[in-house]
């Protein structure tokens, strides 16, 4: 026999001992009858039935039929943002070395990607066609970015100078 059949038969030899001490052993006497309560007072409420209009007419509701909550067209209106060049330095455009400041990091999306530079000790973020220290940003990946002046392209990598 298994472990759940031994506790079956120890439970229903429990229910038995109950059934058999109750029939045999527990007199009459000894079970305990109820007491009636005292004479309680019922006192004769009477409601009145209250009539008119509780509600505004239905036709108050319009606006709550015009723009259901849950519709596709209730969202907020867009805020159109226009995102202006970053000039962070003002440094001549006659220098054809590489630019002289350090990518932080970079985020790819599908309009091209922001990216965190470092120039003098000044951080920005800058998008695809900004221009910084007169050089314009061309593409920005996600472990680099490519910038050009005069002709002249460069890809800077995550913290590094070229």
């Amino acid at each position: 026999m298994t472990q759940r059949t031994y506790i079956m038969l120890a439970l229903a030899a429990m229910l038995a001992a109950i059934v058999l001490l109750r029939q045999f052993v527990w007199t009459e006497s000894d079970v305990l009858q109820p007491v009636a309560p005292d004479s309680v007072q019922i006192h004769d409420v009477e409601y009145s039935e209250e009539t008119g209009n509780f509600l505004p007419d239905f036709a108050a509701f319009d606006a709550v039929l015009d723009r259901p909550l849950f519709r596709s067209d209730r969202r907020p209106a867009l805020v159109q943002q226009v995102d202006l060049p970053i000039q962070t330095s003002t440094a001549s455009t006659t220098d054809d070395g590489p630019p002289d400041f350090i990518v932080v990091g970079t985020v790819t999306g599908p309009d091209g990607g922001v990216a965190t530079i470092r120039d003098q000790n000044e951080t920005s973020r800058i998008h695809v066609g900004d221009t910084v220290a007169g050089w314009r940003i061309d593409a920005i990946t996600g472990s680099d970015i490519e910038v050009s002046r005069n002709g002249n392209r460069y890809r800077l990598g995550l913290g590094e100078r070229e």
